[in-house]
């Protein structure tokens, strides 16, 4: 540190602390990832099993719904993937259970992994846990649109998984900006 920022961060002009130094551009870090691409790594991992997590949930729901529900996850599962819905309402009701229920699984997977920090400069767990649903429900709508335009067309389950993958843009994105970013600290 030169002279002159001694002085200026002694005035207060300059924060107390050092900034992390910056790797040269265009070279990535140990280990050959960038840390957007290996967090991005792990949301997709996470994700993966809040589809499984989220597909069961639905094809249940779906199930209990139905005129002659049959009580056997197996039957249930090939009936939500071979046959098309007369009922798009079902569909929905199903899809945001099967939400609620992933979401909160993600969230978990999510704050203990994907994003996990020792820094401590992150929102309360009441927000994040708040922030995250918001931001998920931007992936329902997503989600729930891209079902709708396709429950007609294709079996429910097919429909489902492909909202789940178009709706997981816009929930990496927000969760990465806003969910678990730096917090501002609290003043002093």
């Amino acid at each position: 540190m030169d002279f002159q920022a001694a002085v200026r961060r002694r005035a207060g002009v300059l924060p107390m602390v050092e900034p992390l130094p910056v790797p040269s551009e265009g070279v990535p870090p140990a280990g050959g990832r960038t840390p957007f691409l290996a967090k991005y790594g792990q949301f997709v991992l996470v994700g993966l099993t809040g589809v499984v997590v989220n597909l069961i949930v639905f094809t249940l729901v779906l199930d209990l719904l139905s005129p002659s529900p049959t009580f056997n996850v197996v039957h249930s599962l090939l009936r939500s993937a071979s046959v098309t819905s007369n009922n798009a309402v079902d569909n929905f009701v199903a899809s945001a259970a099967a939400f609620a229920v992933a979401t909160l699984w993600n969230f978990v997977l999510n704050n203990l992994w994907t994003f996990r920090t020792t820094r401590g400069h992150r929102h309360r767990l009441g927000s994040r846990i708040g922030l995250y649903y918001g931001v998920s429900l931007g992936s329902l709508a997503v989600n729930e649109v891209v079902l709708f335009a396709l429950s007609y067309s294709v079996p429910p389950l097919f429909g489902q998984a492909i909202g789940i993958v178009a709706g997981s843009v816009v929930g990496f994105a927000g969760n990465y900006r806003v969910t678990f970013a730096e917090a501002p600290s609290p003043p002093r």
